[in-house]
């Protein structure tokens, strides 16, 4: 039996050392060494001697290096280029867009925007290869302190910063670099908050860990209604209320709480705000009777009715409504380059986020799926609403267009897109056998506590 033992595993360390991927190595071991013993018996009841067993169960498995290769083939780190080139294609229409912005408007203090634009863009892409090789797995540990910081950070932010038209989103960095926490948290909150509470409801979904749930997601809640934005506060509850339909799966309770949430922000919209949000919400209902209320929205609608399939040019001129245009990319390029281009956004972006739902039955990891699901969502809801915006029909909302709107949040964009293209990365080379044995070491109340 030593003898028998010793030349599978001569066979198996030959064959793993062809596969780069370690992680699936006691996989790999123990689904072949298992079908090898499983051969050898058959031939040993047979009437094969041991050694015959042995030598035939090698001669049908065959060189061990052949068979390696091909499971290198299987459990190799992969690319996804859909996602990819999506991005990619985003990317030279948000730089050319500065560019253009850039070269037409006349204030000097808007002439070095487009360098300040290749910076955040470079900085994003070196957050994406991070993210791209980073084990995201190991964000489940680091979760209770994502989560702590990210809400004393919203909870002091206020006392120590200036406020940005009446709100404190923005953290001074050292070496006077700016953040945008508020932001940051509507990205990175959803997942610490998925990644503490998922084995919980996965084990037992009872009513103590909905209200935990409940308890994580209102802190910042609070803090970013403290803070008067919001517009983050409004993405980070509907975020959270699409995570949690996920998670557990109860659709009537995930109703309920939208009922409840979308009931309360109305009721803060009349009783709470003292910046007359409600009213710049309500314009588009009156656009013709109250042109001047409405000036960018009337704006909007004129410039893409007059832009026609081909636009007006690089050398548009350049009004004062359109030295907003760092806030509608849209807008600017249907102005520029017309409906045609404008219909290659909207391809461009339906391909970009099709990438990302197609992701998800191929990932067999739950973290990596809930991860997934909450970049998704959220990039989807900023884009929806920003080609919502982009037909002068919608109320104008702080919502920035992703990947494309000029801005720091490009950093947690391209940080978000990374991480998608790490955990597709690592489809195929993650042990199954550890991830058994974590759930086991998870669910055990002596190794939690």
């Amino acid at each position: 039996m030593t003898n028998r033992h010793e030349r599978i595993q001569h066979y198996l360390d030959h064959m793993c050392v062809q596969v780069k991927a370690r992680e699936v190595h006691n996989d790999l071991r123990d689904e072949l060494g298992n079908h090898m013993e499983e051969m050898i018996l058959d031939k040993e009841q047979e009437g094969y001697t041991e050694e015959e067993a042995i030598a035939y169960a090698i001669e049908q498995m065959g060189d061990p290096a052949v068979v390696g290769k091909s499971m290198h083939r299987l459990h190799r780190h992969r690319m996804h280029w859909g996602l990819l080139v999506g991005l990619i294609g985003l990317s030279i229409t948000s730089l050319l867009l500065i560019w253009i912005f850039t070269t037409n408007v006349a204030d000097e203090k808007y002439q070095t925007l487009y360098r300040g634009h290749v910076v955040y863009t470079v900085i994003g892409v070196m957050l994406m290869l991070f993210f791209i090789y980073f084990d995201y797995r190991k964000l489940k540990k680091a979760a209770w302190w994502i989560y702590i910081l990210l809400n004393v950070l919203l909870w002091i932010n206020p006392m120590i910063s200036t406020d940005f038209y009446g709100m404190s989103r923005f953290l001074i960095a050292p070496l006077g670099f700016v953040i945008d926490l508020t932001t940051a948290s509507v990205w990175i909150l959803p997942l610490a908050i998925g990644a503490i509470v998922q084995e919980k409801f996965h084990l037992n979904c009872n009513m103590q860990s909905i209200l935990t749930y409940i308890a994580m997601v209102a802190v910042p809640v609070v803090l970013l209604f403290q803070m008067s934005d919001w517009v983050r506060m409004f993405l980070f509850g509907t975020m959270s209320i699409i995570l949690f339909g996920w998670l557990t799966r109860k659709w009537l309770y995930t109703a309920l709480g939208a009922v409840v949430t979308g009931s309360i922000f109305v009721l803060l919209l009349f009783f709470a705000d003292k910046h007359g949000r409600l009213e710049r919400l309500s314009v588009v209902l009156n656009l013709q009777d109250d042109p001047y209320g409405g000036y960018s929205n009337n704006s909007i609608i004129e410039i893409i009715q007059s832009a026609g399939w081909w636009g007006n040019g690089i050398d548009t001129t350049f009004d004062m409504f359109k030295m907003s245009y760092l806030d509608y990319p849209g807008v600017l390029l249907i102005d520029v380059f017309g409906w045609s281009a404008g219909i290659l956004l909207l391809v461009g972006i339906i391909w970009f986020v099709a990438s990302m739902v197609k992701m998800l039955p191929r990932i067999r990891d739950d973290f990596g799926r809930m991860i997934i699901i909450s970049i998704t969502s959220m990039f989807a809801l900023q884009i929806i609403y920003s080609l919502a915006m982009t037909t002068g029909k919608a109320p104008i909302l702080s919502i920035v267009f992703p990947l494309i709107g000029y801005g720091n949040h490009l950093l947690f964009e391209y940080a978000m897109v990374g991480l998608l293209l790490g955990i597709y990365r690592r489809k195929d080379t993650i042990s199954t056998i550890n991830e058994k044995i974590q759930q086991k070491v998870d669910a055990d109340p002596m190794t939690s506590s």
